[in-house]
C-alpha cells in the first residue's frame, strides 16, 4: 500500500529540484568529469506495485521499465560511494543530501549478457556515472528519492547486435531491452 501511494504521488506531481551544492563545475555548468548537472533533479516514474513491466514508446525510441531496487543502509553510504565514478565534490554533496534525508542510496547490479565488455552511462537525479560491465554483476550505487528514474545509455556504438545487458531488481535478474547507438533505457524505480 505504501509503495502504491508513493508511486501515485510520483505520477501525480513529480518531484522538485534540490541543489546539493558543490556538485558542479562553475565554468561549464557540469559536475566533474562525468558531465553531471549541478542539481539532483527528481524524476517522475510510473508504477505498478513494484513488478517489472516493459512498455515500448516508439515516439521516444526507447523502452521504459518499472521495478524495485533495494536501499543501501545509511551507515554503508560512505563505503559504497567509494566504488562509484562520482568525483569527491559529488560524493560529498550526496552524503550531505543523505544526512538531510532528501535522498536515499539504492543499488542496482548491472551485467553484460553479450560480449562481456560494454560501457554504459547511468544517470540518476541528474548525476551521471560511467560503468564498465562484464559478465558478472557490478553493483551501481544510485542517489535517488524513494521513487524516480534511472537512464542507461551505451557510451560507444554497440554495433548492429546492440548492447545486451541485465539488471538485478528485487524480484530477481531481469534482461533489459537491447540498446543501440544513440539509444537509451529509462527505468522508473521505487526503492524499498
Amino acid at each position: 500500500m505504501v509503495v502504491a501511494g508513493l508511486l501515485a504521488a510520483v505520477v501525480a506531481g513529480g518531484f522538485g529540484v534540490h541543489s546539493l551544492g558543490g556538485a558542479s563545475d562553475a565554468a561549464n555548468g557540469t559536475g566533474g568529469a562525468t558531465g553531471a548537472p549541478t542539481a539532483l533533479a527528481g524524476q517522475g516514474g510510473n508504477g505498478a506495485n513494484g513488478g517489472m513491466r516493459a512498455v515500448v514508446d516508439h515516439t521516444r525510441a526507447h523502452a521504459d521499465l518499472l521495478g524495485e531496487m533495494p536501499m543501501i543502509a545509511p551507515d554503508r553510504a560512505t563505503d559504497m560511494l567509494q566504488f562509484t565514478s562520482f568525483d569527491i565534490n559529488q560524493k560529498n554533496a550526496i552524503l550531505a543530501a543523505l544526512k538531510r534525508h532528501e535522498i536515499v542510496l539504492a543499488e542496482m547490479p548491472l551485467y553484460d549478457m553479450g560480449a562481456g565488455n560494454s560501457v554504459v552511462s547511468v544517470e540518476s537525479m541528474g548525476l551521471t556515472q560511467i560503468v564498465h560491465l562484464t559478465g558478472q554483476p557490478r553493483t551501481v550505487v544510485l542517489p535517488i528519492r524513494i521513487a524516480g528514474e534511472v537512464t542507461i545509455r551505451p557510451v560507444s556504438d554497440p554495433g548492429a547486435a546492440g548492447l545486451h545487458a541485465g539488471a538485478i531488481f528485487v524480484p530477481g535478474p531481469t534482461s533489459l531491452p537491447v540498446l543501440y547507438k544513440d539509444g537509451q533505457l529509462v527505468i522508473g524505480v521505487v526503492v524499498q
